[in-house]
């Protein structure tokens, strides 16, 4: 599985971090940029990285629907860092 984690980066850039998980652990950590500022770019940018699911919070409407267009599962969260989201979700701790 792959998750990806929006991120708080203080520069508006879109950064966000994506992970490969294997039984429930983190393998791999990679950071990368939406390719432009239109949600469906985003959303086919994560399908094509593979990403099953993005922890987000703060996402429009218009990514939603990107989003689910492209078969990308949408948690919403309270924003923080893209480690300690990560972990948080997978010990089942994340609020949302």
């Amino acid at each position: 599985m792959i998750i990806a984690v929006s991120t708080e980066w203080n520069d508006n850039s879109g950064r966000f971090a994506y992970y490969r998980i294997e039984n429930g652990q983190m393998k791999e950590r990679q950071e990368a940029l939406p390719p432009d500022d239109r949600p469906e770019s985003f959303a086919k940018q994560l399908c094509g990285l593979e990403v099953d699911l993005l922890i987000a919070s703060q996402v429009t409407r218009e990514l939603e629907e990107a989003l689910s267009d492209e078969g990308v599962f949408l948690v919403k969260t309270a924003p923080g860092r893209a480690d300690a989201v990560l972990a948080a979700y997978l010990t089942g701790d994340l609020e949302f």
